[in-house]
């Protein structure tokens, strides 16, 4: 009786081994944002039956995000994943999870460096910051050198307002900074007539635009903003003014250029509203961030079975396009 008692538990033991999944969690910012949603769509397909998924919406709130890795933690997660809310808390959540020895993914918000190289097994996967802003210097590059109209002046002075994240944020003011050095190194002459913390939020960015609208009028001759959601806020003030109405001939046009390319953005693209977005692809990122997060939760080797490239063993960085009317296609064709 004891041999087959003995024997039970081993063929259970077994059994469990083989049928027990492991189990990540992932966090993202917010479900209400459609970038976010098609991500969160994706990963969810692509981790289907593959292991426990425990994914949550942080509703743009860093504190609820708090709370959520605290309920990963309380279930043992082989794995987290966060797009963070706010960049600035990046530390003292990986000191807390450090601890336990769990992995950690950043996505789409890359923290500062002192941050990677403080914890041995945390990593990010998304547009590096300096890209990002790079990319958008070159479509600006682009249509300041093609379309002589965009100089409302003719005094070879590119006059602009700049829509940026809060103050202390460090990917904004990174994606800021390298958008500055990039025209500066092209010759190109900028003046930033405002450069407005309006917190990557449409309603503030709508607020504060109106603001500079009376303040500047026919000063403006671009608006760069660093996210889509800021870019968009920044149309529907113009609008309000009669900017940006009269679609394709561009008359009373003022080119606003974010970062993102989200639905909307792309959808105001087609209708002449936006000039220009800074696509990541979503689809990419989703992949990256399922193949990497499945392959360490299960103790493999995190490139295995990808095509994905580990830089300084931190990082996979997916490329940003520059998308405009020209190209517009490309960008919507990953949505399908």
């Amino acid at each position: 009786m004891k041999k087959v008692f003995i024997l039970f538990l081993f063929n259970f033991l077994v059994l469990y081994s083989q049928t027990k999944k492991n189990t990540i969690g992932i966090a993202l910012s917010r479900y209400d944002n459609n970038y976010i949603s098609f991500i969160k769509n994706n990963i969810e397909t692509s981790l289907k039956n593959k292991l426990s998924l425990i994914l949550v919406d942080s509703q743009n709130s860093q504190a609820m995000q708090n709370s959520q890795i605290d309920i990963f933690l309380n279930n043992n997660v082989n794995l987290i994943a966060l797009n963070l809310i706010d960049i600035n808390s990046a530390q003292k959540i990986v000191n807390k999870i450090a601890i336990r020895n769990i992995p950690i993914v950043f996505f789409n918000k890359e923290p500062s460096s002192d941050v990677f190289n403080s914890y041995d097994r945390v990593y990010y996967i998304g547009g590096r910051s300096y890209d990002a802003g790079i990319t958008q210097a070159k479509l600006i590059e682009n249509s300041w050198n093609s379309r002589a109209s965009f100089d409302k002046n003719n005094d070879g002075v590119l006059q602009c307002i700049i829509l940026k994240g809060p103050e202390d944020d460090v990917d904004s003011n990174i994606r800021t900074d390298s958008l500055k050095k990039y025209l500066k190194s092209k010759n190109i002459k900028l003046r930033v007539l405002s450069e407005v913390n309006a917190n990557w939020r449409y309603t503030t960015a709508s607020i504060k635009m109106e603001e500079l609208l009376n303040k500047y009028k026919d000063k403006i001759e671009y608006i760069i903003a660093s996210n889509d959601d800021m870019a968009l806020g920044a149309l529907s003030t113009l609008r309000k003014f009669g900017y940006n109405i009269d679609n394709r001939r561009m008359l009373n046009f003022i080119p606003i250029v974010g970062i993102d390319g989200t639905k909307e953005a792309l959808e105001e693209i087609s209708n002449y509203g936006l000039y220009g977005t800074v696509l990541l692809n979503p689809k990419t990122l989703s992949e990256a961030l399922s193949l990497f997060s499945l392959n360490i939760s299960q103790n493999k080797s995190p490139l295995d079975g990808t095509t994905f490239i580990l830089q300084d063993n931190k990082y996979i960085s997916i490329p940003y396009i520059p998308i405009t009317y020209s190209n517009l296609d490309l960008a919507l064709s990953i949505y399908k």
